[in-house]
């Protein structure tokens, strides 16, 4: 029996060996989020060693977490003050995302904050799911030539990133 449309199925991990596929909630996003229906998700290495092992290194699943984080999917709504993306944009979803602005944030270097958000790592969900809510500044539309499977690519964050952080950087410092 497949599946309703409105219904948000998401890939659970519980413990080591212990995933199901379980109806969360669909969130709302807040006012820099955007929420997204999810077109594709790559299933990466930390996915399955979650799934297996329950844990990375420090990083220990001690309540049942969303995987997934190479991602990308369509915009459903956005938050009230974004303004760079609007309902049907496509977009490539960067899975770690500043939480708030410390002193790595402010030189371009969010990935080193210790307080970063990151898509299913231990207390964070992914967006293995249909619906997911994510830091508008952190989705990245597609051109569209481009698939959104392709949209899953790591090198693809790689690149957006480095752009985005580049220019903000720049217009940070330059005044």
């Amino acid at each position: 029996m497949a599946a309703a449309k409105n219904e948000n199925l998401s890939l659970v991990v519980h413990g080591p060996g212990d995933l199901r596929l379980e109806n969360y909630p669909i969130p709302e996003p807040g006012p820099n989020e955007v929420l997204l229906r999810m077109h594709s998700v790559g299933i990466c290495g930390s996915d399955v060693h979650y799934w297996q092992h329950g844990r990375i290194g420090d990083f220990v699943v001690k309540k049942p977490m969303v995987l997934g984080h190479e991602a990308s999917g369509t915009v459903v709504k956005v938050g009230s003050l974004v303004k760079h993306l609007q309902p049907g944009d496509r977009v490539a979803i960067e899975p770690g995302a500043p939480r708030e602005t410390d002193e790595f944030c402010k030189i371009g270097r969010y990935n080193l904050s210790p307080s970063i958000f990151f898509c299913a790592t231990p207390p964070d969900d992914g967006n293995l799911c249909r619906f997911y809510k994510h830091n508008a500044n952190f989705c990245y539309k597609l051109v569209p030539s481009l698939a959104l499977p392709r949209g899953t690519s790591p090198s693809l964050f790689v690149w957006c990133s480095f752009f985005y952080f580049s220019v903000m950087t720049f217009f940070l410092f330059s005044s």
